[in-house]
């Protein structure tokens, strides 16, 4: 009686059959190996994850794996493939090559190219809060992603600009006139890419989208 083989064993012949430079490696918990998971990994850095789950016994479950992001998936951009391991490795490779390979390549390309716009638009925000911050006196700065909050702590009152991507918002509470005339200016003069409503420069609201 022939034992079956493990996802480990198994994904060497299918990563042969599959061809196109993937390789086979082998699925870790700490240091140790594990028999019942491997990992496809392509030169330009995809990846697949095969593994043989406790609750479906005797089947293998191939997914794409994606980078860390907050990309929105929709449907059917993350399906798993799921296969007898009784099958013949050559008939698993052309299931993977022809029902996941393509969908996963298409939605790692735009998860990346989210990835990299999204880290643009840190690195602008960053850049735009900091500058802001070191312009008005006394002011505190809180970067949380591609979102930003600069502070004054005013006696009385207060005052919050808000950067969330392209989206500047500046609340006034309690801030004396004097005071926020001059933010706004400085909010406008120093974010030059925020257009400042005519009729609301300088007026004294207690919180607006600018």
């Amino acid at each position: 009686m022939n034992t079956p083989l493990t996802v480990a064993e198994l994904s060497h012949p299918i990563a042969l059959e599959l061809g196109g430079n993937w390789r086979p490696q082998p699925a870790r918990h700490g240091v140790q190996e594990l028999d019942h998971a491997a990992t496809f990994t392509h030169p330009d850095g995809r990846q697949l994850h095969l593994s043989e789950r406790f609750d479906d016994p005797g089947h293998l479950h191939i997914r794409g794996a994606f980078p860390t992001t907050d990309y929105p998936f929709r449907r059917g951009e993350r399906d798993t493939a799921r296969v007898a391991m009784s099958e013949d490795p050559a008939d698993i490779a052309a299931r993977i090559a022809a029902d996941l390979i393509p969908v996963h390549r298409d939605v790692h390309e735009r998860v990346k190219e989210h990835n990299r716009a999204q880290a643009e638009m840190r690195r602008d925000v960053e850049e735009a809060a900091r500058d802001l911050s070191a312009r008005l006196p006394g002011a505190r700065t809180r970067i949380d992603g591609t979102t930003a909050f600069v502070y004054m702590d005013l006696e009385p009152g207060e005052v919050r600009i808000g950067l969330d991507g392209d989206t500047v918002s500046l609340v006034l509470n309690d801030a004396p006139r004097i005071i926020a005339d001059a933010v706004v200016f400085a909010v406008s003069r120093f974010l030059p890419h925020v257009q400042t409503p005519e009729g609301e420069r300088g007026e004294y609201v207690d919180g607006y989208t600018l």
